[in-house]
């Protein structure tokens, strides 16, 4: 009769274990990310070019445009709009200095505040500041409220500085998840508004 080996101290159950081991730390250290959460890759993105339309109804105007949005950093971005709504050609430009607004050949008019300034002008308020932001998918910083997701994260719904948005469309774009479609509307200034804007072309700049 040969011995029964007692499993219990059997040199393979331990190397079984320290095993099982080392591969449930691993899978713990590869958790999936949710895009449009805190400390995700979307908001690792500073620096982008978007192209694809806007789209507004005012009391004051009502019609679309052609957008180029180059962002270069969190302050340094240049709008293009261009089509009935940008009346030809409108360009939006800012720095940590303020924000600018070109109509043609107008000479162009200064302010501190993007979404002041295009009511101004246009008639219609454009917070680009906070759109830094929710063209990522993201909250701006500051209060909020209404903020719905779906089962993968990605955000729905956003109260934010007096605007209602709606998020109907994520694309991937390298290694991040991005809208291609928001909807937003407020009802502050001269009457309620309503923005669509629809990407057609996400380019993330390194």
């Amino acid at each position: 009769m040969f011995p029964i080996a007692d499993r219990q101290n059997s040199p393979f159950s331990h190397l079984a274990i320290l095993l099982l081991a080392l591969v449930l730390t691993a899978c713990a250290g590869q958790q999936p990310r949710l895009p449009g959460t805190t400390g995700q890759p979307a908001e690792q993105l500073q620096r982008f070019t978007i192209a694809g339309k806007l789209g507004v109804r005012s009391p004051t105007d009502n019609g679309s445009a052609n957008l180029n949005w180059e962002q270069q950093s969190a302050s340094n971005y240049r709008i293009h709009l261009s089509g009935p709504l940008g009346a030809g050609a409108t360009v939006i430009s800012g720095n940590s200095g303020g924000v600018s607004l070109k109509r043609g050949s107008e000479a162009p008019i200064r302010a501190s505040n993007p979404a002041h300034l295009t009511q101004q002008m246009l008639g219609w308020p454009l917070p680009v500041r906070e759109m830094f932001y929710w063209v990522r998918g993201l909250p701006a910083p500051g209060g909020s409220a209404g903020e719905r997701r779906d089962a993968a994260g990605q955000l729905q719904s956003l109260s934010q500085a007096g605007w209602q948005l709606e998020f109907s469309g994520y694309q991937p774009v390298g290694a991040y998840t991005l809208p291609t479609r928001i909807k937003a509307q407020t009802n502050q200034g001269a009457g309620p508004v309503k923005v669509t804007l629809v990407i057609k072309e996400w380019e993330p700049q390194s």
